[in-house]
């Protein structure tokens, strides 16, 4: 395992440029997206489980220098759209992403960066879209589980204000850039019933985490494009689990970054953005 000793950095997010864009998903269901711009081919980044596309915004101020930088909301979370019978696989999402693939994308490959159950995402549209995908980023991720779909950890479902956002959220990304927490504060959360603020995404998240029922160890040595394998240094991630994911896939490597819990693109975007740069422009 390489070691990546970054500090925690200051990205400039002030004049980054952020155009809101929506297209269909494999059901004919609305998905979100952010386009952080940038020059190059399409980097399309992925969320993890409590987040939304608005995760990877210090991140693409980083990349966007060799990457058009777009994140998606995955289907029930942020602004896009919400599934009546409650579809919520990784196996949805990425069919989801073949759609949006095809409508961002038509004909050219893309690279796709993936944190926790983003990463799940693309590793499974990675390993059966082999000819869509043309470098791929695995952020702190386990392929299978031990925990079941409703073994969840305690999160309250909303908030009284704004200071009690902010608060909370720098209390679950202790290294996050103030910069970053603001930005998670203010569009990871809406208003709900009662004047409170809650997380942007469907209140089953709460209940269930469908993820907890996936094994994609099989489809890691069908994995054609070149993989960077991510681990947090501060991460209840496993770093011998993932190295093991990084054996099994061809043409990957392994980075660790330190000064990071689990969600990497929110609380050390900057090493993380380092880090894309590099194995994007295949170093």
């Amino acid at each position: 395992m390489a070691n990546d000793t970054h500090e925690v950095q200051h990205l400039d997010v002030r004049n980054l440029d952020v155009r809101h864009f929506y297209t269909e998903g494999a059901v004919g269901n609305r998905l979100h997206g952010l386009d952080f711009g940038g020059e190059g081919s399409v980097l399309v980044c992925l969320h993890g489980v409590t987040g939304n596309a608005w995760n990877w915004h210090a991140v693409a101020a980083g990349v966007r220098a060799c990457r058009r930088v777009l994140a998606l909301d995955f289907r029930g979370y942020g602004e896009s759209q919400w599934s009546p019978e409650q579809a919520y696989t990784t196996s949805d999402h990425a069919a989801d992403l073949a759609g949006a693939v095809e409508s961002l994308s038509p004909g050219s490959p893309v690279d796709l960066a993936g944190s926790s159950w983003g990463a799940l995402v693309a590793i499974e549209y990675a390993a059966e879209h082999p000819d869509r995908v043309g470098r791929l980023a695995v952020v702190d991720v386990e392929p299978s589980f031990e925990q079941g779909e409703t073994d969840l950890f305690p999160r309250p479902r909303d908030h009284a204000d704004h200071d009690d956002v902010r608060a909370a959220v720098q209390r679950t990304y202790p290294n996050a850039p103030a910069e970053v927490v603001e930005t998670v504060a203010a569009t990871c959360f809406g208003p709900v019933a009662g004047g409170r603020l809650a997380p942007k995404h469907d209140p089953h998240f709460f209940e269930r985490w469908p993820f907890r029922s996936d094994d994609h160890w099989e489809r890691l040595p069908r994995i054609q494009a070149p993989t960077l394998h991510v681990h947090a240094s501060d991460s209840f991630v496993r770093a011998d689990v993932m190295a093991e994911m990084d054996r099994l896939t061809p043409q990957s490597s392994l980075v660790e970054i330190a000064d990071s819990t689990h969600v990497v693109p929110v609380d050390n975007p900057a090493a993380l953005a380092d880090c894309l740069v590099s194995f994007l422009e295949g170093g």
